[in-house]
């Protein structure tokens, strides 16, 4: 009995300390923040209209839901983030798998919801610090399509 609550005083130290974020993994608040950072950057640079984040369903999960002024539609916007310098970039950390995900979860979703406009999937990369901070990010509109679902 002593080891169990010497192995669970240990995991107590441990867990992180905070109401809002506890029992949160590192990696979900980083890309929380991401997101954040993405929200921000193209709310300025595209004037993004938010209608809804983090859209989820049993199956899957959209990040950004909006519109932005001069495209017919609703526009998904997937966002990635990665350490500047890193192996692999943002945009292509969403490969086609991540992409049919993104296509089939929107349609559950968006059509549960009474959305029936025409969709675009963007993408949006986050670059972090090394303290896992963003700062910078790149929009790539149209980044893929329906027709993902058809390649495989």
């Amino acid at each position: 009995m002593f080891f169990l609550e010497l192995v669970s005083a240990l995991f107590e130290k441990l867990r992180p300390k905070g109401g809002a974020n506890r029992g949160r993994s590192r990696t979900r608040a980083v890309g929380d923040k991401a997101e954040d950072f993405a929200l921000v950057f193209l709310r300025q640079k595209c004037r993004f209209r938010v209608i809804d984040r983090n859209m989820q369903d049993e199956e899957g999960e959209l990040d950004l839901v909006g519109r932005i002024r001069g495209n017919e539609g609703l526009v998904v916007v997937e966002v990635r983030s990665r350490k500047e310098g890193g192996l692999i970039t943002p945009r292509e950390a969403v490969d086609i798998h991540k992409q049919r995900q993104v296509v089939e979860t929107a349609q559950r979703i968006l059509r549960r919801k009474g959305y029936h406009d025409v969709l675009r999937f963007d993408v949006v990369g986050v670059y972090l610090n090394e303290s896992g901070e963003p700062i910078k990010a790149e929009h790539f509109p149209d980044a893929f399509d329906r027709a993902v679902l058809r390649r495989r």
